[in-house]
């Protein structure tokens, strides 16, 4: 049995033993059904030389996509690799002859307007790998603009990605921090200008609007250790951004798993966290799609948040408690049950959201709390069992009188040592609190 299919695995196992009537059982069972049968299509192409084979190395962790290091190009036909519901069709580009080139060119819109068993085009996604080490691109543009994407169809601007690999050679390796594994500003702004540029040219070219970004890959050559990545994770978040909605957990159990690989990016974004995000968004709108279980989402599918966390342990770090509290916290609060513990107590006294109370422990939770060692933890963990014990505390009779003793005993204390300066007694407290109210929902059934 393949990972792919032992996660979802975990998806049947949450949703059969979920406390939930049979008819929305069946309607999730459905959803589910569709899920496993989805497969993604990704076609990475490019001029040879530009770093396809070390680009799908480094995102899946696959040694089968050989790295060319001769004079010949090592891919001379488009590669099919199949990782069960993620089909990646390795195609070589333009630049090997004119030929060859004609011969590359035809075998690459066969396959984009290649359609599947029920009519829709087999090519999901289709990214374009530009080598950043040289200035001379025309192989590329006549690959985007006269190949690909008038083969594309319609949506065509989303159905492509054009990225600059060998960002850390783009200047020569001049302005290259090696300690640091990012460009320097010279650097930066020539790779920020060197995106812009492609991003012109295609417009002339073609009409359609795509925006580059560039990145490194390393490169691996056969007995030698990984050079590291540099943004290859704001790669994989564009890619999955790229990606139908309903088929991106074919990606999941097929990330890299080295922490390494992930680490070094331009920190525009969190793009760790949102690709974590955007699995927790399928989750949400795919799998429950036509069911009504009560905005209580977030407690069917704890097993399916592991196995995510589990899966993507190298992508987050080694915390991968946090990769399953950031989607179970999705899972829930997206769909209208994220209500959390201090937000509904400042409702039940008629508060607004920016309240100074709110302010104060928001800005707790994200300049201190967020810091200390085990911060992540107890917010991922907070994130996973507050929304399930707000809604059970609104089904109470005496709600009143217990929204009153959480902000008696707890909060309010809370409050006074935040503005003392003590925040270590806060955090101790608010854990204290989690712990009563953990004990006390087996009452509130």
């Amino acid at each position: 049995m393949s990972n792919e299919k032992k996660f979802f695995d975990a998806m049947e196992s949450d949703i059969m033993n979920a406390n939930i009537p049979e008819a929305e059982k069946s309607k999730l069972m459905k959803n589910l059904l569709q899920l496993k049968n989805q497969k993604i299509n990704l076609m990475i192409t490019g001029a040879t030389g530009s770093g396809k084979s070390s680009t799908i190395n480094a995102l899946f962790n696959m040694d089968v996509a050989q790295v060319g290091v001769g004079v010949d190009p090592e891919t001379m036909d488009i590669a099919e690799y199949d990782l069960d519901n993620l089909v990646l069709w390795d195609s070589p580009g333009l630049g090997d002859g004119k030929e060859a080139d004609n011969r590359h060119a035809k075998n690459i819109i066969k396959k984009l307007n290649e359609r599947d068993d029920k009519g829709n085009l087999l090519i999901d996604l289709v990214l374009v790998i530009l080598d950043g080490s040289t200035r001379d691109l025309g192989t590329s543009y006549e690959l985007i603009n006269q190949v690909i994407i008038p083969n594309l169809g319609k949506n065509n601007e989303n159905r492509i990605l054009v990225a600059i690999n060998q960002a850390d050679v783009a200047m020569k390796g001049k302005y290259w921090d090696y300690d640091n594994n990012r460009p320097e500003p010279p650097l930066k702004k020539f790779l920020d200008d060197k995106a812009e540029s492609v991003k012109r040219r295609i417009k002339e070219g073609t009409g359609v609007d795509v925006d580059p970004i560039y990145y490194s890959a390393g490169f691996k050559e056969e007995g030698q250790p990984q050079t590291p990545p540099y943004n290859l994770a704001k790669l994989l978040y564009y890619i999955i951004e790229h990606t139908p909605k309903e088929k991106r957990l074919s990606f999941v159990e097929n990330i890299n798993r080295d922490e390494e690989m992930w680490k070094d990016n331009d920190d525009l974004k969190d793009y760790r966290k949102s690709i974590v995000q955007q699995f927790g968004e399928t989750v949400k709108d795919c799998a429950t799609k036509g069911a009504d279980l009560g905005g209580d989402i977030g407690s069917v599918f704890g097993e399916t948040g592991r196995a995510v966390g589990s899966a993507l342990g190298g992508l987050v770090g080694g915390a991968v408690g946090v990769a399953v509290g950031a989607v179970e916290s999705v899972v829930s609060f997206c769909t209208g049950g994220g209500c959390y513990i201090t937000t509904a107590t400042c409702e039940e006294y008629g508060k607004p959201d920016d309240c100074y109370e709110l302010t104060a422990f928001r800005n707790f939770r994200d300049s201190w709390l967020r810091k200390q060692p085990d911060g992540e933890r107890l917010i991922a963990q907070y994130y996973r069992t507050a929304p399930r014990i707000v809604r059970l505390i609104n089904r109470q009779p005496d709600r009143s009188e217990i929204y009153r003793s959480i902000r008696d005993n707890y909060l309010s204390k809370c409050l006074s040592y935040i503005e003392s300066g003590d925040n270590e007694k806060c955090k101790e407290l608010y854990v204290e609190m989690m712990e009563h109210l953990y004990e006390e929902q087996d009452r509130w059934h």
